[in-house]
C-alpha cells in the first residue's frame, strides 16, 4: 500500500515548502501545485487522497475560492482551506464551495497536522464503505493495509508476526471501545486459546 497522496495548492513557496517537509516526516506523498492550472492538471492525473488549499494567493492573480469550487467538480477527495482570513463569511463560502475544513494562519503544526489525519481517515472511511470492507484503516499515523496484512507507521512499513498483526487489527477496528482480555483472545486464537 502506497502513503496517502496530498496535493498543497498555493503560491507561497516557504509556506509550501514548511507543510510539505512536514507531511513527507510523517510519510505522505505530497505534490505542490503553484496556480490553478497546474492544480487542475495535476489533480486529474495524481487521484490525490486530500487537497491543500492556500487560498491567499498573492504573487500569482489566482481566485482560491474559483480553485476551490473546481476541485470539487474534478474529486470528492477531503480539502482543508487554509488563509489568513478568519472571517465567519470567508469560512461559510469556502466550506459552500467544497472545502472540508477551514485553518486560519498562523497555526500550530500540530493542529493541521491532526486535522490532516481526520481528514484521511474519513477519507479512507468512505472510500472503502460501498464495498461493505475496510481494506484500509487509518490511526494516526499508522495505515493498516488489510488485504496486504501489512502495517506502516509514518509510510515505513512495520513487520510484525501474524499474531501481532491479528491483535493490532482487532484492537484498531476498535477504537474507542473497550475490549475486554476474554473478548481479545477469543478473537485471536478462537475457541481453544
Amino acid at each position: 500500500m502506497s502513503e496517502p497522496k496530498i496535493l498543497l495548492i498555493g503560491d507561497e513557496p516557504n509556506i509550501l515548502r514548511t507543510l510539505r517537509r512536514n507531511l513527507v516526516g510523517r510519510g505522505y506523498d505530497v505534490s505542490i501545485a503553484l496556480d490553478d492550472q497546474e492544480a487542475y492538471e495535476i489533480a486529474r492525473q495524481l487521484n490525490s487522497d486530500l487537497f491543500i488549499l492556500n487560498l491567499d494567493f498573492t504573487i500569482v492573480n489566482v481566485d482560491g475560492l474559483k480553485i476551490c469550487s473546481r476541485l470539487r467538480e474534478i474529486s470528492q477527495s477531503p480539502m482543508i482551506v487554509l488563509s489568513a482570513i478568519g472571517s465567519e463569511k470567508a469560512k461559510i463560502t469556502a466550506l459552500d464551495l467544497g472545502a472540508d475544513d477551514y485553518l486560519v494562519m498562523p497555526f500550530s503544526m500540530e493542529e493541521f497536522l491532526a486535522r490532516v489525519r481526520v481528514a484521511l481517515r474519513r477519507w479512507v472511511a468512505y472510500k472503502t464503505s460501498p464495498t461493505g470492507k475496510n481494506h484500509l484503516i487509518l490511526v494516526g499515523d499508522l495505515l493498516i493495509n488489510t488485504d496486504a496484512r501489512q502495517v506502516t507507521l509514518r509510510g515505513k512499513i512495520v513487520h510484525l508476526t501474524p499474531t501481532e498483526y491479528d491483535i493490532l487489527h482487532y484492537l484498531a477496528q476498535r477504537i474507542g471501545k473497550v475490549v475486554v482480555h476474554r473478548e481479545l483472545l477469543k478473537a485471536v486464537w478462537g475457541d481453544v486459546y
